[in-house]
């Protein structure tokens, strides 16, 4: 039965991976590491920002990774400023169909700016439940971020849909028991295929749909 449809951020509600990408970018140049879009989206995409920075620079002390981080989160915020992130279009027409159909909602993104930024766009008082970075201990593919927000929510993780764009959010939300739908904005399809479903546009999506996905048997349970 579905309850409840969890959306990351990053990607998914606000334009901000191309930002996200230059100045991971930036950061990494500075350090002597090549970084290409490729790898933003295999190893950096939807991970806590240590952790994302530990799949890069294989082998760094914690120190380092640290002042790194701060780094990275310094040349994001100068960008945000520069040039605020658009919101997606077809991500609020969704949230506006669930909200009418008394599906509950939530964001559940690893960055840990998901607060400033969705109060920057005027949509942070629309969620049921909001988790961010500083909410949990264990990063996608670990399943607690959505745990969390399912809980949150008071619904059933079997009941809820998650909406990743990355790799490891999808994983996340297999692991978690939830339905997943990856959401292909940049022609990503194959890499996003543990998905239970990939669009390239949530225009997509009906409630009818998403109460048929809810239903189904998951192939991905318990994996």
């Amino acid at each position: 039965m579905l309850e409840a449809v969890i959306f990351d951020m990053d990607g998914v509600i606000t334009d901000t991976v191309p930002l996200h990408f230059k100045a991971w970018k930036k950061m990494f140049e500075k350090h002597g590491y090549n970084f290409d879009f490729q790898t933003y989206k295999e190893k950096v995409d939807g991970k806590p920002r240590l952790d994302g920075i530990a799949s890069v620079a294989v082998g760094v002390n914690k120190e380092e990774l640290v002042k790194m981080a701060e780094e990275k989160q310094n040349y994001f915020l100068e960008l945000v400023e520069k040039e605020p992130p658009k919101v997606f279009e077809d991500t609020l027409k969704l949230i506006k169909l669930l909200k009418e159909n008394n599906i509950k909602i939530a964001v559940a993104s690893s960055s840990k700016n998901t607060k400033v930024i969705l109060e920057n766009i005027g949509i942070l008082n629309i969620f049921d439940a909001i988790v961010t970075g500083y909410d949990f201990k264990k990063g996608k593919p670990n399943p607690e971020i959505f745990q969390i927000a399912a809980e949150r929510l008071n619904v059933k993780n079997s009941n809820c849909i998650v909406v990743e764009d990355s790799i490891e959010g999808v994983k996340a939300g297999n692991n978690a028991g939830m339905k997943t739908i990856g959401i292909a904005r940049h022609g990503n399809e194959s890499e996003l295929s543990h998905a239970n479903v990939v669009v390239s546009s949530l225009n997509e999506i009906t409630i009818d749909f998403l109460k048929k996905l809810c239903s189904e048997e998951d192939e991905h349970d318990g994996k």
